[in-house]
Order: structure tokens, then sequence, then C-alpha cells
């Protein structure tokens, strides 16, 4: 086999993998879309927190093993609304720096201007 036949089969073999690379990823992005809108669906219905977990549990359920997670159904949800809390707890921080007029950028201002006088001044 020639150098060029060698290269020529090396180059056709990685571009088709590639391809069929591409492919799979692109069916896995759409089925988890799917199976996104469909748990999207199963919170329409539920008015509080233990209505949504019931929700997500019966769709982690139906698609268990088309989703292929390495966490059972409790993880997932305890990650998940853990989230929402540190989110919460985010929100809050915020609601109190503005409450006392100020943030974190702006932590410091005053010091640096007492101190912009000459080195004599002090």
């Amino acid at each position: 086999m020639t150098i060029d036949t060698f290269e020529k089969t090396k180059s056709s073999v990685l571009s088709h993998i590639q391809q069929v690379f591409a492919e799979m990823e692109e069916e896995m992005a759409i089925s988890h879309q799917e199976k996104y809108a469909l748990l999207e669906d199963a919170f329409e219905n539920a008015s509080d927190n233990d209505e949504l977990k019931v929700a997500f549990e019966q769709w982690y359920h139906e698609h268990e093993d088309d989703l292929d997670l390495d966490m059972d159904v409790d993880e997932l949800w305890s990650q998940a609304s853990g989230m929402a809390t540190e989110k919460e707890d985010d929100e809050d921080d915020d609601d109190f720096l503005d409450g006392i007029g100020g943030d974190i950028d702006g932590f410091g201002e005053e010091e640096e201007d007492d101190m912009a006088g000459s080195k004599s001044d002090w």
C-alpha cells in the first residue's frame, strides 16, 4: 500500500466516523429536547412543590432507561431543588445589598477618597 492510499484511507475512515458521531449527537440532542418538553408538560398541572416532585418522579421513571443518568430520582431531585434554594439565597443577598443602598462593587470607595490627600496631610 502506498503512502498516498494509506493517507486517503485514514482520512476517509476518520471522516466517516466523525459523520456517524455527529448524527448520533444530533439524534441524542433531539431526544433530550423531547424528554425535556415532556417534563415541562408534566409540570403544567402541578400547583405546589409536592406535586412537582410527583410529576418529576413519574417522568423520571417513564424515561429512566433512555436518560441513562448516573443518579437515582431522589439524588437528581435533591440537586435540582437545591439549586432553586441557592438561587433564592442569591436573590436574598441582592435584596439585602439593595436595602443598604450599596453593592459589593462600590465597597471601599469612601476609604480611597479619604486617603486621596498628600502624605503630608497624614
